[in-house]
């Protein structure tokens, strides 16, 4: 597993060279060797996972072609259901709920041959940009273990990260795709709007929300989108899909108009971090032949407030039936102060602050066709957080530490980050950001930027590193952990 990439893995098992309950075993041997001390894991289906990768061995020797993702084991975040897992998401509410039914996005991997083979850790609904919760505890990064792989897909990109699975599921709903990847050094891809299906029973209207992967290479991303992608009955927001984006990644960029700003021009941001992007942003612009254009925009700071507001609804979704005096994490809290103040008029404003943000990204998008920009406003921090409360010499709440990345959630763009350097021993990320609908040229422009960091030599030394991390960094002995999950019993850490 360590060192192959999804691409390479499910040709092996196409052919025949390399089994799929093989592939699934090196796996679970990688998991039980490094998870002890990330904590990227928080239930394991052993058993299953073996039984559907000989079901893909079978097809195989049947002669039957068992798809694109044929054997690759499938790390699954916890914000996503599979009938029959434990569907905390990362709350003490649900600590004991079992799914009873499985989201199109692991459905449609399932038939490309793909092998779900454990839930992945997240903070509590996801409301956090690193990972930890009262019901799993921590989640650390597997360049660093005093850092946080970020959030609030974390235990996905660690489980990447470290080599434990080729590809894990995420969801973003302010970055959570690509916050994760900029700490890990992964590709962390935000399709437009709709284009990866959410259904059935996703429950959210703020329309934030993005389903994708976590990964270690473009293509791997784009092979995922092709198997996953298209209108979903159960997702009223779900788009078709309009092209292989596999077969686009070496798509010519010369001449391309390329924007680079550090900070969409009021968004605080550690001074190295954007140094150390500008640099990969030269780069890109230098070897693609691209044209650099000035950027000249400026987000509206107002875009904080209003995705608090148009979010809240969805927080007291989750948390309404909570009972009387539960503790609630700050972050949380706010949303629910937020959704409990909330009138017609101030509904009406965020819709009008949307509405001019995207007027501002499409204005801007007739001056350049890409928007470069760092992917993170500060290095990796603390495991256990809390987020910075202080960026660069200003204050910040929660909602302006995301403010490289939310903005796109808002106007649902394509946004990717890709692998930019290492900054306070943990990598940093360049984000890629392009039009709606222009997906094909954003994975374009990153397997183009991919090229030139030759990332898989660090990915190598992180993964060599991993067999000397100290167990006593756990939670708790990796021995404990797994008499708990591989039983497939509810995991208390």
């Amino acid at each position: 597993m360590p060192g192959r990439t999804v691409a390479e893995t499910a040709a092996l098992v196409r052919s025949g060279e390399m089994s799929a309950h093989a592939v699934v075993q090196e796996a679970l041997d990688r998991i039980e060797e490094c998870d002890g001390a990330l904590g990227a894991f928080v239930h394991v289906d052993a058993e299953g996972a073996l039984q559907r990768a000989s079901a893909v061995d079978r097809l195989v020797a049947d002669g039957i072609d068992p798809g694109p993702m044929a054997g690759i084991p499938l790390g699954v975040k916890e914000l996503h259901p599979v009938d029959g897992w434990p569907f905390a998401m990362g709350s003490t509410l649900y600590a004991e709920r079992i799914a009873d039914h499985t989201c199109t996005l692991v459905q449609r991997a399932v038939s490309a041959g793909a092998v779900p083979i454990g839930v992945t850790a997240s903070p509590e609904f996801g409301r956090a940009s690193f990972t930890a919760s009262a019901v799993h505890g921590v989640t650390r990064n597997p360049w660093n273990l005093d850092l946080t792989p970020g959030g609030s897909s974390g235990g996905s990109a660690a489980a990447v990260a470290a080599g434990m699975v080729p590809i894990a599921t995420g969801t973003d709903g302010a970055g959570s795709l690509r916050i994760p990847a900029s700490y890990c050094g992964l590709v962390g891809f935000k399709a437009t709007y709709g284009l990866v299906p959410r259904g059935p029973r996703h429950v959210g209207a703020a329309d934030n929300d993005h389903y994708g992967v976590l990964t270690r290479t473009v293509r791997d991303t784009a092979r995922f989108l092709d198997c996953v992608c298209g209108i979903d009955p159960f997702d009223r927001a779900s788009l078709p899909a309009s092209t292989r984006f596999e077969d686009h990644l070496t798509a010519d960029l010369r001449g391309l108009r390329v924007a680079f700003t550090p900070d969409l021009g009021n968004a605080p941001s550690d001074t190295q971090v954007v140094e150390v992007v500008r640099t990969a942003a030269e780069k890109f612009v230098a070897a693609t032949g691209a044209q650099s254009v000035p950027a000249q925009v400026c987000v509206d700071p107002d875009c904080g407030a209003a995705y608090r507001t148009l979010s809240a609804p969805d927080v007291h979704t989750h948390l309404r039936d909570a009972p009387a005096g539960r503790n609630i994490h700050p972050t949380l809290r706010g949303y629910l102060d937020a959704a409990g103040a909330m009138t017609a008029e101030t509904l009406a404003d965020a819709h009008e602050a949307r509405a001019r943000l995207v007027a501002t990204m499409a204005e801007a998008f007739e001056r350049f066709d890409l928007l470069l920009l760092p992917a993170t406003q500060v290095p990796a921090f603390a495991a256990e957080g809390p987020m910075p409360t202080e960026i660069a010499g200003q204050k910040v709440d929660h909602w302006g530490a995301l403010a490289v990345t939310l903005p796109f959630n808002l106007t649902g763009q394509p946004a990717v980050s890709v692998p930019a350097g290492v900054v306070g021993g943990a990598p940093v990320g360049l984000q890629i950001v392009g039009r709606r609908h222009a997906d094909a040229l954003v994975l374009a422009a990153a397997s183009a930027d991919a090229a030139l960091t030759c990332w898989s030599d660090r990915f190598r030394e992180c993964e060599t590193a991993a067999r000397k991390w100290p167990l006593d960094r756990a939670e708790f002995t990796l021995a404990a952990r797994f008499r708990v999950r591989f039983t497939l019993a509810i995991p208390v850490r």
